[in-house]
């Protein structure tokens, strides 16, 4: 089935505002191809989901593809939204346009956004990846989340990044992923160890001192760093990293064996791999999802994996 149109919700905000060049190519290539398309633009918090669900329930045209313009967060809102309609099942195609892309990374998509369009024209049906679901109870809120959801030291990480003044400027000079480290190198000083507990297969796993606690879908986080090298988005599972507080000595070690991917082998870095996980803190920490902020608080999250229809082909 070749794609005859496309409902392309595009974020004019994500990457610092650079996305609307992306569009701009995007569209003269489209137009170049004779595609037929329609530019919804996502205009305030929260409009995504309400785009994409408005599209999941009223209709589009036969063989069309929901395109979504942006960065993680504006692809994870449009996916929510559509699973919230009622035509889940449309397959969401990908153009990364934010400033860490890490959705990308972990699924092979092209972070050229020329290119990125050509694999998505090269798909003639969807393919099927997992992306992650959580339940919160102490919000009694639900979703879904494409790369991680973390609580501590990377989700303050992001919090510092998004309120620095550098992120626009890294991001008008494609190193939006800069932003990121700048946050690791301002909160590392201020971050205080806490207290977790991970549930998995009927056991619980207590770590007095964390410092960090993330589960993800692939490898990627914090716009290209390879914190769980083995985590893939086609075994049906999700990968869950605790890391214990630690002095700064050790920090930079550890750090130099997360470049090498040689981490996960000591002890002060715990992994848990399956198809269900919990996790529970009771003290106020901050926490992200898909690189944005979820706020300072305590968690009751439940994991699972969700199956979802994309469209772009990959080698």
């Amino acid at each position: 089935m070749a794609t005859e149109y496309f409902d392309i919700i595009f974020n004019p905000a994500a990457g610092a505002g650079t996305a609307g060049k992306v569009l701009k190519l995007l569209k003269a290539e489209l137009k170049r191809r004779h595609l037929d398309y329609t530019v919804r633009i996502s205009r305030y918090a929260g409009h995504t989901i309400q785009l994409a669900r408005q599209i999941g329930n009223f209709g589009t045209k036969p063989n069309a593809v929901i395109l979504v313009v942006g960065g993680d967060g504006t692809l994870n809102q449009a996916i929510t939204g559509l699973r919230a309609s009622a035509h889940p099942e449309l397959p969401v195609a990908y153009i990364p346009a934010g400033s860490g892309n890490d959705f990308a990374r972990g699924i092979g998509l092209s972070q050229d956004p020329l290119k990125a369009l050509q694999q998505v024209l090269d798909a003639t049906e969807p393919i099927v990846r997992d992306i992650g679901r959580y339940r919160e109870a102490t919000r009694n809120e639900a979703g879904y989340f494409v790369n991680n959801i973390g609580i501590g030291f990377d989700a303050a990480a992001v919090a510092a990044a998004n309120r620095s003044s550098m992120k626009t400027i890294l991001n008008r000079l494609h190193l939006g992923s800069l932003a990121y480290m700048f946050g690791v190198v301002k909160v590392f000083w201020s971050r205080k160890p806490f207290p977790v507990a991970v549930y998995m297969d009927g056991k619980r796993h207590y770590i007095q001192r964390a410092f960090l606690c993330t589960t993800t879908n692939h490898p990627y986080f914090g716009g290209g760093v390879r914190i769980l090298p083995t985590a893939t988005p086609t075994d049906g599972l999700l990968d869950l990293i605790v890391v214990e507080h630690l002095n700064t000595p050790y920090f930079l070690f550890l750090l130099l064996q997360l470049i090498r991917g040689q981490h996960l082998k000591y002890k002060r870095v715990h992994h848990f791999r399956s198809a269900h996980l919990r996790v529970e803190t009771n003290s106020l920490e901050f926490g992200q999802m898909d690189g944005e902020e979820m706020g300072s608080r305590a968690y009751e999250l439940d994991f699972s994996v969700a199956k979802q229809n994309f469209w772009f082909k990959l080698k």
